[in-house]
């Protein structure tokens, strides 16, 4: 490889690391053999393109190149592209630092950036003191589809059924297909994988 072009520790092989790290630093390399962590990675031949390292955070060796990379997801364990560009918009434009790295497919990063947004409802929902009927919907909403992710155990279905039992029984809301639906998943043991934790279909009906 160049001694010019400094690739990301993610698009290298430990012995093109050492290297580079003993090349520009003048000593020996310090940690180690450490290849389990590069040997997952493969990048993708002349798909190079140009980095700014006036624009990445501060690094003891600043990326010159990025490649598209393949990878497999840590959680759905899919193939999927780690692409050059995006590296770039990573590292150049959202500030994240070098030793950051795509673990993730972009549907499974999707997943838990919903999941997070989830939680925040739920913890917002959870210390409102006086809460309206649908601010209680929708806390049960929240606390059945994190158990459905396996966030929550299935203990919280308790939870979200005495929730449900506390809205009126006259309440419009108890006549909604949605309420209805949730009932029906909170008295659930086993969830099935379909359910789409950002859009849950609706009737179910509580004990």
């Amino acid at each position: 490889m160049d001694a010019n072009v400094r690739l990301h520790w993610n698009t290298t092989t430990h012995k093109e690391i050492v290297a580079q790290y003993e090349s520009i630093l003048g000593k020996r390399w310090p940690y180690g053999d450490f290849s389990t962590y590069t040997s997952g990675t493969k990048r993708i031949p002349n798909t190079a393109i140009l980095a700014d390292p006036s624009k990445q955070t501060r690094a003891t060796v600043p990326v010159t190149h990025y490649f598209d990379l393949e990878r497999r997801c840590r959680d759905c364990k899919r193939q999927f592209i780690f692409f050059a560009q995006e590296q770039r918009h990573w590292y150049e434009e959202l500030g994240f630092g070098l030793e950051s790295d795509c673990v993730r497919c972009t549907e499974c990063r999707k997943k838990q950036q919903g999941i997070a947004q989830l939680r925040e409802r739920y913890e917002l929902l959870f210390h409102v003191e006086e809460k309206s009927e649908q601010q209680i919907f929708e806390l049960a909403e929240c606390c059945v589809i994190l158990v459905e992710l396996n966030v929550f155990t299935s203990k919280r279905f308790e939870f979200a059924r005495m929730l449900l039992n506390k809205i009126d029984d006259d309440s419009e809301l108890r006549q909604r297909r949605e309420y209805v639906d949730l009932v029906r998943r909170s008295r659930s043991l086993h969830t099935p994988a379909t359910n789409n934790p950002m859009n849950p279909s609706g009737g179910s009906g509580v004990s």
